[in-house]
C-alpha cells in the first residue's frame, strides 16, 4: 500500500490515500506486456506518469491527463515480469499545490505538461529532468489497476461532478462545498461560466470539464510567482510560502536559459513569499564565478532536498533529513502576480 501526499493552502489536512489495486490476468492468455489501467476518483484533473524496473533496466513515461471520474490505459509498455510504479499530481489548472500521489522509488520525470520517455533513473538533473518518488503497483501480471482517491472518497460517478465543482471553484465561482452531488449553487455557477466565456452547445460532465481545463489553465498564467531566467545557464529554483500549517518550501523548478516558469500557482494573497535558485552547467554542476557559487539567495532559512520536495516547517532541517538554504524574501504587496528576474 502506497500513499499520496496533499499539501494545499485550501485544506487543513495533508495526508490522503492512494489506493493501488492488483487485478489478476483474465483467462489463460498472457500478453508480453502488462496493461496498467489508471482511474481517477478524485475531484482534481491529474497528470500521471508510469514506470517500471526489470533487473537493472528501468523506464519512466508521462504525462497522461486523467479527468475526474475517468480511466485511461498507461502508455508505457511494461513487461509482465517487471515491477510497475506510478506517480501523479494535480494539473496546473488547479490553484495551489493540490494533490500529489507518490512513494519511495526514485525515477526521472519531465516538465509539467510535456511528454517524456526516460530510460534509466540516474543523473536525472544532468539530463534535464526532475527526480520524483513513485509508488509501487501491487502485484505483477497482464492486468493491473491503479485507483487514485482522496479522503472524501467520491467514487467514480461522483468524481465527475466533484471535478466540475473543483474547476468552478478554481475559476472563483462560489459553489459551496465540493461534494460531488451538485445542486442549485453549482448549476448557477455553471450557467454563469457558460455566459461569461461564451460556451456554446451546453457541454456537460467530462466535456464540460475539458472545456473548463482550457479556461483554468489560461487563468493560471495570470497569477502566482513567476521566475524568469535571464542568464545563459540552466537554473533550478525553489519557492516558499506561508500556508495554514506553517511555512512550506517546494522545488525543484527547472528554468531553461531565457525562459520563465511559474513557481507558485495561485493568487498571491499573502504579502511575503520566498525563492531560492542555483545555476548549473551542462553536467549539473554548480557554477562558480570569482570563487563564489552562482545562486540567488537571501537571509530566510528554509528546508530543501535534492529530489522533488514539498516540506512543511523551517526548523531542524538537518535533523529531519533535509538541507538548509537561505531564501530571498519578497514583498509582493497586494498584487496577485509577481515576476522575479534572475539575472547575471
Amino acid at each position: 500500500m502506497a500513499f499520496g501526499r496533499h499539501i494545499s493552502a485550501a485544506f487543513s489536512a495533508f495526508i490522503l490515500a492512494l489506493a493501488i489495486l492488483f487485478m489478476p490476468a483474465f483467462g489463460s492468455h498472457m500478453s508480453a506486456h502488462a496493461s496498467v489501467k489508471l482511474c481517477n476518483e478524485t475531484s482534481y484533473v491529474l497528470q500521471a506518469a508510469t514506470a517500471y524496473t526489470l533487473g537493472v533496466a528501468s523506464k519512466a513515461e508521462g504525462w497522461q491527463v486523467i479527468l475526474p471520474g475517468d480511466c485511461v490505459t498507461a502508455r508505457a509498455e511494461i513487461p509482465e515480469q517487471a515491477q510497475a510504479f506510478v506517480f501523479a499530481k494535480s494539473d496546473r489548472a488547479h490553484a495551489g499545490d493540490g494533490l500529489v500521489f507518490d512513494g519511495l522509488e526514485r525515477f526521472c520525470i519531465g516538465e509539467n505538461g510535456k511528454d517524456f520517455v526516460v530510460e534509466g533513473r540516474r543523473e536525472c538533473r544532468r539530463r534535464g529532468y526532475v527526480e520524483a518518488n513513485f509508488a509501487p503497483v501491487a502485484g505483477r501480471g497482464a492486468n493491473l489497476l491503479v485507483t487514485f482517491t482522496e479522503k472524501n472518497n467520491y467514487g467514480k460517478r461522483r468524481a465527475t461532478m466533484a471535478g466540475v465543482q473543483r474547476l468552478l471553484s478554481d475559476l472563483q465561482y462560489d459553489i459551496g462545498v465540493i461534494d460531488g452531488f451538485g445542486g442549485r449553487r453549482t448549476n448557477d455557477a455553471e450557467a454563469a461560466y457558460r455566459l461569461r466565456f461564451q460556451i456554446s452547445g451546453k457541454p456537460e460532465g467530462k466535456k464540460l470539464i475539458a472545456q473548463m481545463i482550457k479556461t483554468a489553465r489560461q487563468k493560471a498564467a495570470e497569477r502566482g510567482l513567476i521566475l524568469c531566467n535571464k542568464t545563459d545557464n540552466l537554473i533550478w529554483a525553489a519557492s516558499g510560502q506561508l500556508v495554514d500549517e506553517g511555512f512550506v518550501s517546494s522545488g525543484w523548478l527547472r528554468i531553461a536559459p531565457k525562459q520563465c516558469a511559474q513557481a507558485i500557482n495561485q493568487d498571491l494573497n499573502d504579502r511575503f513569499y520566498f525563492y531560492y535558485a542555483e545555476a548549473v552547467d551542462e553536467n549539473d554542476q554548480a557554477i562558480i564565478h570569482a570563487g563564489r557559487q552562482k545562486k540567488w539567495s537571501g537571509d530566510f532559512d528554509m528546508c530543501i532536498k535534492n529530489t522533488r520536495f514539498s516540506i512543511v516547517g523551517t526548523q531542524n532541517c538537518r535533523a529531519r533529513g533535509y538541507e538548509t538554504a537561505k531564501f530571498v524574501k519578497i514583498d509582493t504587496g497586494a498584487t496577485s502576480k509577481w515576476l522575479v528576474n534572475l539575472e547575471e
